[in-house]
């Protein structure tokens, strides 16, 4: 456990002789030291040796090139020859066999969550002015998809699952990350063709990992979406058009090439699969989009309100007035960081329709005053009751 500790800790290459453990305690070992990625800004190699010649072999025995692999895959690692200490080859390990030395080593690259390591760094910690940039901008000014690529596939997931709660800023992410995927291939072509990269295209190529089964899983993730009948009016209306759009292109796809001789076996199978799903969005009952905030944001909302009335009013203001008037500054406060925590990602996608608004000041009774609730005021209420009904949300 502590070797396992000193290895996540590692700043830099390391090499570790693993001579005497037997097939548990290196399974414990790389379970404790490489199952989660580690916190690092850039990749880390370590060298294990795992056997030899005649002079070291008793100390490690035949097997333990074995239990190596056989811990390492069973934490999700691959084993690939042409691994080396690059990005591209987190999650990998290869066997070696030095013939110089007469030894044999395990060279393991861990998963790297680099996002991490950019949050916790101190300012002149890696950079001279203290700012860990990647794609040539520092964490708080990298769009959301540059963001997703370049942390671990788990991390991503942790993110879009609380940044993107609905279906329209999910569907967001997607687009803008298939676009940066999109990009990446872009400059391994420009590599191939001998073209250099900027310092930016660079960093964030070498950063980015995983953008593949990202999208996948965020496709995954839409679809699971649409099955479980989570999308609202405004969003099933605008999947149905944009699906009967490409129910038309295929249409006159088939068509076209019909007129041509051409078999259209596969495109039709792939229009009636369309077909089929915008039957089943059609059927769909609408979902209402809800936070767990929203009920505290409309509470303080109304609570604005009555200190609004309260500040409007011309007569004198009695003292139970004048402290809850005091306490403004902290229900303003609270307001805005309610509304900048579920803002989210993406928030210019989630139509109008879907967005919480304030509703609307109540009608003055025919005695001249609008009747309030409570609205979450520790008062007793005013003589002679209060009048109209309780405010909805």
């Amino acid at each position: 456990a502590a070797l396992g500790k000193t290895l996540r800790a590692a700043k830099d290459h390391e090499d570790v002789d693993l001579g005497g453990y037997g097939q548990s305690q290196i399974s414990d070992l790389f379970t404790a030291a490489f199952k989660d990625p580690i916190v690092s800004s850039k990749m880390i190699g370590f060298r294990f040796t795992v056997g030899g010649g005649k002079k070291v072999r008793q100390k490690y025995g035949d097997d333990m090139p074995k239990h190596c692999r056989m811990a390492l895959q069973a934490i999700g690692f691959e084993e690939d020859r042409g691994a080396c200490a690059v990005m591209e080859c987190a999650g990998c390990f290869k066997y070696q066999h030095d013939t110089d030395k007469d030894l044999k080593f395990i060279h393991v690259f861990p998963k790297i969550d680099t996002a991490a390591a950019a949050a916790a760094a101190a300012p002149g910690d890696d950079d001279e002015d203290g700012e860990i940039k990647v794609g040539g901008m520092s964490l708080d000014e990298l769009p959301p998809e540059h963001l997703c690529a370049i942390v671990s596939l788990e991390t991503f997931s942790k993110l879009y699952s609380k940044q993107c709660t609905s279906f329209s800023q999910r569907r967001a992410l997607l687009k803008a990350l298939k676009e940066l995927a999109a990009r990446i291939i872009g400059f391994e072509e420009r590599m191939t063709n001998m073209q250099s990269l900027t310092a930016a295209e660079e960093e964030l190529y070498n950063t980015a990992q995983d953008v593949p089964d990202k999208v996948t899983e965020l496709e995954k993730s839409l679809e699971g979406m649409m099955s479980g009948g989570h999308l609202t009016k405004t969003e099933l209306e605008a999947m149905i058009k944009d699906l009967k759009e490409k129910e038309d292109q295929l249409t006159l796809l088939i068509a076209t090439a019909q007129s041509t001789g051409k078999k259209t076996d596969r495109q039709e199978a792939g229009l009636e699969a369309l077909r089929g799903k915008i039957a089943g969005l059609q059927a769909m009952t609408p979902t209402v989009r809800k936070r767990k905030e929203d009920r505290e944001i409309l509470t303080l909302w109304k609570q604005l309100r009555d200190l609004k009335a309260i500040e409007d009013s011309k007569q004198l203001l009695s003292v139970a007035e004048i402290q809850k008037l005091n306490v403004k500054p902290q229900i303003e406060a609270r307001l805005a960081q309610l509304e900048e925590e579920t803002r989210g990602w993406f928030d210019t996608a989630v139509p109008d329709a879907d967005r919480l608004k304030e509703p609307a000041p109540k009608a003055k009774s025919a005695g001249g005053t609008s009747g309030s609730s409570g609205g979450g005021w520790a008062s007793a209420p005013s003589k002679g009751g209060g009048g109209g009904p309780p405010q909805g949300a």
